[in-house]
């Protein structure tokens, strides 16, 4: 390993271009409703929720590729934005629900011959959003196990 590079280096840049990436993802999803405050949101409000997430993800990209000193606190932010919002979905099944319906909405034979029906397509929306909440506090250990690769004196 180069003299030069530090622990973790890879893994955090290699985070940070993912973030990079989700940021221009939700660039692209400005438009799209979202679950917020118990409903489906959409027009300034939505926009709104996908800027914080597009700032949110550009600046984690930044602080973790350069190993910026407040590249670390911003993952434990993150994190915890990022954990309230989708705790949403747990205590949001009605609204799931009707989205689920609605999207089922007249596929409901072919779905029902596959076994799939919208209680299944429930429970895989939380366990995906449970999992995911459980990567991200994964990642906010690693980083605090290598929180010396943010200590540099760069601030």
């Amino acid at each position: 390993m180069p003299a030069d590079r530090k622990k973790g280096q890879f893994a955090f840049r290699t985070a940070a271009v993912l973030f990079v990436l989700s940021a221009l993802f939700e660039i692209l999803s400005i438009g799209s409703e979202t679950l917020l405050f118990g409903a489906f949101q959409g027009g300034v409000i939505a926009g709104i929720y996908h800027l914080v997430y597009v700032a949110l993800f550009l600046a984690l990209g930044v602080g973790l590729w350069s190993g910026k000193s407040w590249g670390y606190p911003l993952v434990f932010a993150t994190t915890i934005i990022y954990t309230l919002d989708k705790l949403q979905i747990l205590f949001g099944q009605q609204v799931l629900e009707s989205l689920i319906a609605g999207q089922m909405a007249g596929y409901e034979s072919e779905l029902q011959a596959q076994g799939i029906d919208a209680a299944l397509l429930l429970q895989a929306v939380i366990l995906m959003s449970v999992v995911v909440i459980l990567c991200w506090w994964g990642f906010a250990w690693y980083t605090y196990i290598r929180r010396d690769y943010f200590q540099t004196g760069k601030s």
